[in-house]
């Protein structure tokens, strides 16, 4: 992946130096407060990517437990949203609103008035597995959980045949063997597991290793491993080893950190202040050496390869993660030191021994990558890994584990738990921070924890009444409404119907042409204004009309403002929008989108001549001097790049002078944004579903639900009003994961000030 194809994925701030001092003074304050008062306000920060790809439930579940418990708890930041002065937070508040999906949140939307209005910042959330509440604490990270008074019992038993479930290598990879390009990590994987890459959160100060080559299946393996030590700015490189192909370090070396030490990691990095204390060779002085001796087709090997490249702090573009490439059921990973044991029958991280040595964990993650590509998926799946570690924790006497009971008594679990030991649950009670969960039901599975109290409701007005009392107090609150089965049923019809409407809003008829007219020309003419999802004749009229169908709501609104009128082939045509029964309400839709906070400042850019590079959008764009962000997005269909693109100003006057100048200046066409980033993303998926030309039916729905919409919003408001000063609110509509289909779901959240 080049700068230029990760930069069309995500918005990415320019690096102006004459803009970069205003753009940190302004990107510290907070909506409302002056730079004074917000050096001491929690504040949010997504990072730029976020809005344009769907945000797992492991890393909503990594926000809310830094939001609740911080640093002290060692909690790490979200990598996909920053939380600036934590310890302020006086509260978080989680409402889940159960059946509803994000086209619900389109669908309804001139009814959530105050959702819109309270919540800033949205993001598109995956579709749930199970039980949502219980994915939302961690229960469901837990492989098998059994009663304390049942583990002797238990473990005289011999170990549990395991279920026939679908192999999870098999699955992703398929049966036959393939080259190791169809092994390296899509930019949505990198994006989910948290790589970093040009344009992603903190960033900035990261260093490219310039292996732009595209990788072939001859491309040279590099296995990558790297120490850490923890520092007063946290994690910072103390090693770094790679290794080539043929298994030669070709590099290792002792790094100094560049900040004061408060934790060598000795147990696990080896690293010791002797060791460190002569050693001169710093970060950037191996930063150099990765980048020579790396060629530009170089596919870097490793095992949750994330955290080195971020402890190295590059930018690599082609990786293979023997952690995701081993995969385990529900996004497990096994740990490296079992699959060398299992895979290589080899030893490594011996208990014996001081520290990991990264020699060795580099050639074996590289050794796991080579024995994968050799013998295929179906190879690795035949070896059934899975029940090598069911079994190898159930055993009493394993030589690397001589007292496997202590860990599952402590925690009356059958496995183990994760590899960072705890669940969401635990790491809440063991920084002492309880839960309420304010709902009519009690979850599915009781809740081993003193720390959890279930306040049932006999109603929604109830459940309003005692989460505005029980929030104040409470460190963390789970707040449920229900609203019947309403929503539940005909998910995927109603999600088709918003698709319909949106598709009819993009939709524009331009004509009469003249018989014979040049659609080439006319597609031309038209995606000027934005991209064409479709075009065709109108064959139903005397003289012929085009029907054009454009990828965004900005394209058609276009079309109609600069191109009715105009001249094409010799033809003056009316350009004219698609009335039906669902697009009455177009204009208020439209008006409320340009208002919404998420498109504050948010221009629109589109006729552009060449696809959406870097240095072109420099040369473009640069004369620009408040401009904030760029976000270029992703073509659906695969093609070649995009050809518009948004743009973040700091100010709305800085948004609308930008506007009235690339009007004025000719050649592109500009208007202030409708299409937030979740917008333009679920349409992309939605949208590009429904064939070109379909007719989209127009029965009225058989139950109008408006009343119940209104009836929530209202509900969010009262509540959000309730809240403390400084307490996080995140809304929740949780999605569906069916038989007939999945649908992700919606997140929008904010810090009440």
């Amino acid at each position: 992946m080049s700068e230029t194809k990760s930069m069309n994925q995500c918005k990415r701030p320019l690096h102006n130096e004459e803009e970069t001092g205003s753009k940190k003074r302004r990107d510290e304050a907070v909506d409302g407060l002056d730079l004074q008062q917000s050096k001491k306000v929690p504040r949010l920060s997504p990072a730029l990517f976020c809005n344009n790809c769907e945000i797992e439930h492991l890393q909503l579940q990594q926000l809310l437990k830094y939001a609740v418990i911080g640093k002290k708890g060692n909690a790490t930041q979200a990598s996909w949203c920053s939380i600036h002065h934590q310890k302020h937070l006086r509260g978080v508040v989680v409402v889940v609103l159960p059946d509803l999906a994000q086209h619900h949140f389109y669908q309804f939307y001139l009814h959530f008035h105050s959702l819109r209005r309270l919540f800033r910042h949205k993001f598109s959330l995956s579709p749930p597995n199970g039980d949502f509440i219980a994915s939302l604490l961690g229960l469901n990270d837990l492989d098998v959980q059994v009663p304390k008074e049942k583990m002797n019992d238990q473990r005289s038993r011999e170990a549990p045949e395991p279920t026939m479930s679908p192999d999870p290598i098999l699955q992703k990879y398929g049966r036959e063997r393939h080259g190791l390009t169809r092994y390296l990590l899509t930019e949505e994987e990198m994006r989910k597991n948290d790589y970093p890459f040009v344009g992603s959160s903190n960033t900035e100060n990261y260093v490219h290793t310039q292996c732009s080559e595209e990788p072939t299946d001859s491309s040279p393996l590099f296995g990558l491993d790297c120490e850490m030590c923890l520092t007063c700015k946290g994690n910072e490189l103390t090693r770094v080893s790679l290794v080539d192909a043929q298994g030669q370090c070709i590099m290792d070396e002792l790094v100094k950190p560049d900040n004061r030490i408060l934790n060598y990691r000795t147990r696990f990095s080896g690293i010791t202040k002797k060791i460190l204390f002569r050693v001169k060779t710093k970060l950037k002085d191996v930063q150099e050496k990765c980048k020579k001796l790396l060629p530009p087709d170089a596919v870097l090997v490793g095992h949750s390869l994330n955290f080195d490249l971020q402890a190295l702090q590059m930018i690599h573009p082609n990786v293979i993660d023997t952690s995701l490439l081993f995969a385990r059921d529900f996004g497990k990973k096994y740990k490296l030191k079992f699959l060398a044991q299992e895979i290589l029958k080899r030893e490594i991280q011996r208990e014996d021994a001081v520290g990991h040595n990264p020699i060795e964990d580099a050639l074996a993650a590289l050794n796991l990558a080579q024995y994968f590509i050799e013998h295929g998926p179906e190879k690795i799946a035949d070896i059934k890994l899975q029940n090598f570690f069911l079994s190898a924790n159930n055993m009493k006497s394993r030589p690397d584990n001589p007292d496997p009971t202590s860990e599952l008594e402590q925690n009356g679990l059958l496995h183990p738990l994760p590899s960072d030991g705890l669940s969401f649950l635990d790491e809440l009670e063991k920084a002492d921070r309880k839960i309420a969960y304010v709902s009519r039901d009690e979850l599915r599975d009781p809740v081993p924890s003193k720390q959890f109290e279930n306040l049932l409701c006999a109603s929604n007005d109830e459940i309003l009444e005692k989460a505005c009392s029980v929030t104040p107090r409470s460190p963390f609150t789970i707040v449920k409404f229900q609203h019947g089965h309403f929503f539940s049923k005909c998910h995927t019809d109603a999600n088709e119907k918003v698709a319909c409407k949106f598709t009819e809003m993009m939709t524009v008829f331009a004509g009469p042409f003249k018989s014979g007219v040049c659609l080439k020309s006319v597609k031309m003419h038209f995606e000027s204004c934005g991209p064409i999802h479709s075009l065709s004749t109108v064959s139903e009229t005397c003289q012929p009309y085009i029907c054009i169908t454009y990828s965004v709501l900005e394209g058609a609104q276009l079309a109609v403002e600069l191109l009715n009128g105009s001249c094409i082939d010799g033809c003056h045509i009316k350009v004219q929008r698609m009335i039906t029964r669902r697009t009455l309400d177009y204009e208020d839709i439209f008006k409320e989108m340009e208002e919404d906070p998420e498109n504050k400042n948010t221009i629109y850019v589109s006729g552009f001549t060449k696809p959406l590079t870097e240095e072109f959008l420099q040369e473009q764009l640069n004369h620009f001097k408040e401009m904030k962000s760029i976000f270029v997005p992703t073509n659906p269909k695969g093609q070649q790049c995009v050809k518009y693109c948004y743009l973040k100003f700091h100010s709305p006057d800085a948004a609308a002078t930008a506007v009235e100048r690339i009007r004025t200046h000719g050649g592109l066409r500009s208007m202030k944004a409708v299409t937030s980033s979740h917008l333009h993303r679920w349409l992309q998926a939605a949208v590009t579903c429904i064939p070109p030309h379909q007719e989209c039916n127009e029965a009225v729905p058989q139950e109008d639900h408006t009343e119940i919409i209104k009836d929530l919003d209202r509900k969010m408001n009262q509540l959000y009003e309730s809240l403390l000063e400084n307490t996080l609110c995140v809304i929740l509509f949780p999605g569906n994961n069916s038989s007939s289909g999945s649908l992700p779901g919606l997140g929008l959240m904010g810090i009440k000030c």
